[in-house]
């Protein structure tokens, strides 16, 4: 039987390189992220599994699914300097955590050759940066309406971990987690009608237009790091929502209003999906490693962790 050994939920940022060596704002969040990469290297899990969302580089609405589970290769996007090519994988699990979750009601797609970008790559390449432990990625739906509701990711993210743990291999599974915090960026949806009609149809449709289109989207980035720009970040809410991950009240999570969120923690925030479906593959309990309000990189960078005790129960450091 295969044994989840930790669960580890961390923020992503484009404006983030992933160095630990950070000066100023993200020095606390870069040291805790140095922290979790070293008790990886002590756990050395057999295979990291990692919910996170895409950001129209794999997925768009002209067919968008709630959840979609790698099943086969993957392939990492490369995005923001990010790693590009193969990602390892291991065959046959994804494909039987896909049968198992149907069987618990649920029916999320699946992919035998699954795009992945900075959303589920960077957490791998900044804690794992030898990127040799195979990845099952499950990609959640936190940037296209309509999105599943937290309460339905966290139950997903149960049916998952019991998939997991019903494995017939003796593995040593690792859950990652990425996404969030409160983050505020540029606004692309196909109802809107101040949207133009290239972006429409790239968000409809953009397979096509994607390296074009992201090639834009970096160029932007890096002007933007270029003038100091800073993003609007809501510190109150981030700590709100890490004291309910590690202490509870669950239910005030599960209840979370989206449009009510993305309003005060802005429309970055609905990421949290994924920590929330990571939580529910967890199940044990879980402390903050690290948490900063870092405005040029645009997010509120939390780290939360939790790990198995050497007697099946769960603890965090």
């Amino acid at each position: 039987m295969a044994e989840i050994i930790g669960y580890i939920a961390m923020s992503h940022s484009p404006f983030w390189d992933g160095s630990f060596d950070v000066a100023g704002p993200g020095a606390e969040f870069a040291a805790g992220a140095r922290e979790i990469k070293e008790r990886i290297e002590e756990l050395n899990p057999d295979l990291v599994v990692i919910f996170g969302p895409d950001h129209f580089r794999n997925f768009f609405f002209d067919l968008m699914p709630a959840f979609c589970i790698g099943t086969g290769e993957i392939e990492s996007f490369g995005d923001y300097g990010g790693y590009k090519g193969p990602l390892p994988f291991r065959n046959g699990i994804g494909e039987r955590i896909v049968e198992a979750v149907r069987e618990e009601g649920f029916d999320p797609a699946f992919s035998l050759r699954m795009g992945v970008d900075h959303g589920i790559s960077q957490p791998y390449e900044v804690l794992i940066p030898g990127m040799n432990i195979p990845v099952v990625p499950i990609m959640v739906d936190c940037s296209a309406h309509p999105r599943p509701s937290m309460r339905r990711a966290h139950a997903f993210g149960q049916a998952v971990g019991e998939a997991i743990r019903n494995l017939d291999e003796d593995l040593k599974v690792l859950i990652l987690a990425s996404g969030g915090l409160s983050h505020w960026v540029r606004p692309m949806s196909p109802y809107d009608e101040s949207t133009d009609q290239q972006t429409r149809e790239f968000l409809i449709d953009g397979r096509d237009q994607v390296v074009e289109y992201n090639k834009a989207r970096e160029e932007n980035l890096a002007q933007r790091i270029a003038n100091h720009h800073e993003g609007r970040i809501n510190d109150d809410w981030d700590r709100w929502f890490l004291d309910r991950l590690t202490d509870g009240p669950l239910e005030d999570l599960l209840s979370i209003d989206s449009d009510k969120m993305e309003e005060v923690a802005g429309n970055g925030a609905h990421e949290v999906r994924s920590w929330i479906a990571g939580l529910g593959a967890w199940g044990g309990t879980v402390g903050t490693v690290a948490y900063e309000p870092v405005p040029r990189w645009v997010t509120g960078m939390g780290l939360a962790a939790g790990f198995a005790t050497g007697n099946g129960e769960a603890t965090h450091d």
